[in-house]
């Protein structure tokens, strides 16, 4: 990429310029986190183990599709989460890859089946997520969330243009994550890397 004049705003997380457009400058991303999905692995699917699909007994939907698991991966609803095997815990969670499973259900009115890969919970909430408008939906759904650093800015909050640029081979970013005891012998020792006509430039700076 080509960098436009380097300025102030470039390096504030504050500024559109700046700013890191995947994460608008916050330095993290939410995510649904299995911990949260499954907090007590102690418990068996049919006891709920996956939260934010338990007790929902206005729609069977949910019941259903465990249930169709369950039988793909030749499992009881009543083994507890912890004790499933490796790759039924992952599938739940996080979906059966190209490999379609039997999905049975009943509305009230029909038995049917559907045979396709399944997407996985986690997927299923981000869809949710994606498509509601219903603040109560959205702060339900976050319950299920945590936070990490952002893939694109690795938490500097910053976009790659402000993080390309380094003085004495560290970007801003670098720069604010030093302790105060660490930056100050930073500070101390970068005017000693630039030629003498930077070092005028930079003095009053540093």
């Amino acid at each position: 990429f080509t960098l436009e004049e380097i300025e102030p705003r470039l390096f504030s997380f504050n500024s559109p310029q700046g700013a890191c457009p995947a994460c608008d400058g916050l330095g993290t991303e939410s995510f649904f986190d299995p911990d949260l999905i499954v907090p007590d692995d102690g418990r068996s699917l049919a006891d709920g183990a996956i939260a934010p699909w338990a007790g929902n007994t206005s729609s069977p939907y949910f019941d259903q599709t465990i249930e169709s698991l369950a039988r793909h991966f030749k499992v009881r609803l009543t083994t507890p989460w912890q004790d499933l095997p490796a790759a039924a815990r992952h599938a739940i969670l996080h979906g059966t890859g190209e490999t379609p499973v039997t999905l049975r259900y009943k509305d009230g009115l029909r038995s049917y089946e559907v045979a396709k890969p399944f997407a996985g919970v986690i997927a299923s909430l981000e869809r949710r997520l994606r498509e509601t408008d219903n603040p109560w939906v959205r702060e339900d759904l976050a319950r299920y969330q945590a936070d990490k650093p952002c893939d694109a800015c690795a938490g500097h909050r910053l976009k790659p243009e402000s993080l390309s640029v380094k003085i004495a081979g560290r970007h801003i970013g670098d720069a604010s994550a030093l302790s105060i005891r660490r930056a100050a012998e930073w500070f101390a020792g970068v005017e000693a890397t630039l030629p003498p006509q930077k070092q005028e430039i930079a003095r009053r700076i540093l």
